[in-house]
């Protein structure tokens, strides 16, 4: 299979560097198109005010750009790289995007973005904290990759969290995001500028523990897989 690879930790990452390495182990095509940088959080944004990006090819089936992980997807699929992706993988993200990180996720908004232009997609994060056992996720992602596809329909992305351990269960869950409120430890600094600095120290998640959610699975050490719709949707009053 031909398979596009990208991610929100940049080209760098060990993530991404495993999960390549581990999928064309298995026989596929995967041309691996990251950012040049870490562009954590950035969500679904693209270079549209720069009005271009810059991408090079560094290795064969490897480039990096100057963009962010949705402008990666649309290099290839809008046909800017010479490619015929049949699937999408985002990641190895070092660290989870469980229940509401999707929505602020470069992770995640780059399968999003594969699976609106009708490729069937899979983010893979990773949970936990370093040290990551980056080759059992790998191994994992390329092994279970047929079976985690066929889930992918049309309406949705398949986002997956891997639980930070060297033995993995076989089997996944199929969960349901959860919901995840952030508490922001910040300061504020005066700058000679006349600017003020506001400083990040911290993100604390408080996460709803409802049984059979993505958290619920990767806190019993499972790995969870929740399908994820791609298309906004308003609730009737």
């Amino acid at each position: 299979m031909n398979i596009l690879a990208s991610n929100d930790d940049g080209y760098q990452c060990e993530g991404i560097i495993r999960l390549v390495s581990a999928l064309r182990a298995e026989g596929h095509r995967v041309l691996m198109v990251s950012p040049d940088r870490e562009r954590s959080g950035a969500s679904h944004s693209m270079s549209l005010a720069a009005g271009y990006i810059d991408i090079k090819e560094i290795a064969a089936d490897t480039w990096i750009c100057g963009g962010t992980p949705v402008d990666c997807i649309i290099a290839v699929l809008s046909g800017g790289i010479k490619f015929r992706a049949d699937a999408v993988v985002s990641g190895i993200n070092a660290g989870c995007n469980l229940g509401t990180d999707i929505i602020f996720s470069g992770t995640a908004a780059a399968a999003r973005e594969g699976a609106l232009q009708g490729i069937p997609s899979i983010a893979f994060s990773l949970a936990g904290s370093p040290e990551y056992f980056w080759d059992a996720a790998a191994l994992w992602s390329a092994l279970h990759f047929d079976k985690l596809i066929k889930f992918w329909n049309e309406e949705i992305f398949i986002n997956v969290n891997i639980p930070n351990t060297k033995k993995l269960p076989d089997e996944p869950l199929i969960t349901f995001p959860s919901r995840r409120h952030y508490i922001d430890d910040i300061d504020i600094k005066r700058l000679e500028t006349g600017w003020n600095r506001i400083n990040f120290n911290n993100m604390r998640p408080e996460t709803a523990h409802e049984s059979g959610s993505d958290h619920d699975a990767v806190s019993q050490n499972a790995v969870s897989v929740s399908l994820v719709y791609i298309h906004p949707v308003v609730k009737a009053l």
